[in-house]
């Protein structure tokens, strides 16, 4: 069994989120260029946004640089809820609209992926730091069912030694809001765990065990494991970053063909969330790429993939008067200068072509 390697340095190095900061000044002096997709609009002209926590660190920092746009984040489903009400000009969701959502906003609506990040699963067990706690997606599948209860399983302990002195029951920290994180995390959990799917649901608000401590947002799950000792959640990894859970984020076991001895086996290997992990798991073809633009990373089996990778999107609603102003927003969160300042953010760009196919729908809209 291989064992899981360090996190890399975009989880600890604050010297390159210095550096994203002075790459984006220099992309907003080119604002007019990169906003070309706008058309005849101002490629200063302020459109309002807000909903997912997962992408907000870096829509805020795009948002402030340019000047084009502001973003709040208050969530995927309140977010979805204000594009409905026509508050905002644009929301910021990681799940896709239920049919009830869709009905609301009028049964139209446009997806353009942003970036790519990594859902974490950090932890807060006495003497257990340095990324050293390993877990498989059905063990992680178990946890957030309740179906483990104490750090010291026979199931755990069995991977992580490290756990067999470990006293306390396990607690949960899972969002209060409808979100996009809590989407993605039960849509992987599901797949990972069918006792999962049939008890806990694949959705933005899932059916979390009563226990669970629920917080809003990405940055309120990662206060809640700060301060609750023998705690787990779920966490975007630049909000892991901000709240100095970098290294108690867990290594994710998947399912991996190595080779060894000459042969090719299949084994259980795990994958510490990084900036080469995470742009691992989003290697897809062409023909992967949905029309609509709604891809699921979840799972991958690309080989060195962090598995609960994803992306997230902004929606808009065609037909809307700020379309314009929407469109020229894409354009700047589409530039070289925006998509490689992502790493030192803790997050990864787009693939190539994934990008080059959101612009082109980016384009279009009206």
């Amino acid at each position: 069994m291989r064992s899981a390697r360090p996190v890399r340095s975009p989880l600890n190095d604050h010297r390159r989120i210095l550096k994203v900061n002075r790459t984006i000044r220099i992309a907003a002096a080119t604002a007019a260029g990169v906003g070309c997709l706008a058309g005849a609009s101002s490629a200063f002209a302020t459109a309002t946004g807000s909903g997912a926590t997962f992408p907000a660190v870096a829509y805020q920092n795009w948002c402030g640089t340019f000047k084009s746009c502001s973003y709040t984040g208050v969530g995927s489903s309140a977010g979805i809820r204000a594009l409905t009400a026509k508050t905002v000009d644009f929301a910021g969701s990681d799940a896709t609209l239920t049919d009830a959502q869709l009905a609301a906003i009028g049964g139209r609506v446009s997806y353009f992926p942003t970036l790519l990040g990594a859902i974490t699963v950090p932890v807060n067990i006495a003497g257990v730091t340095g990324n050293k706690l390993k877990l498989s997606g059905k063990e992680v599948a178990d946890i957030f069912q309740g179906t483990i209860t104490t750090w010291n399983n026979p199931v755990l302990v069995k991977s992580n030694p490290v756990l067999k002195n470990a006293t306390g029951t396990i607690t949960l920290c899972v969002r209060s809001d409808g979100s996009g994180t809590s989407w993605n995390f039960s849509r992987y959990l599901t797949k990972m765990s069918p006792a999962f799917a049939t008890a806990i649901s694949f959705s933005q608000t899932p059916n979390w065990p009563a226990s669970a401590i629920k917080s809003a947002g990405n940055p309120g799950v990662a206060n809640c494991v700060k301060s609750n000792a023998n705690s787990v959640g779920y966490v975007d990894l630049a909000d892991a970053i901000r709240a100095g859970l970098q290294t108690n984020v867990t290594a994710i076991g998947k399912s991996e063909l190595v080779k060894q001895g000459g042969k090719t086996k299949r084994k259980l290997v795990y994958v510490l969330p990084s900036a080469k992990s995470i742009e691992a798991a989003g290697s897809i073809k062409v023909s992967q790429i949905k029309p609509d633009l709604t891809i699921d990373f979840t799972g991958s089996s690309n080989a060195g993939a962090y598995p609960i990778t994803i992306t997230t999107w902004v929606l808009a609603v065609p037909g809307r008067a700020k379309n314009g102003e929407v469109k020229g927003v894409l354009g700047q969160f589409y530039s070289p200068e925006a998509q490689g300042a992502l790493v030192g953010l803790g997050f990864a760009p787009l693939p190539k072509n994934v990008l080059n196919v959101a612009k082109v729908a980016a384009s279009k809209l009206g």
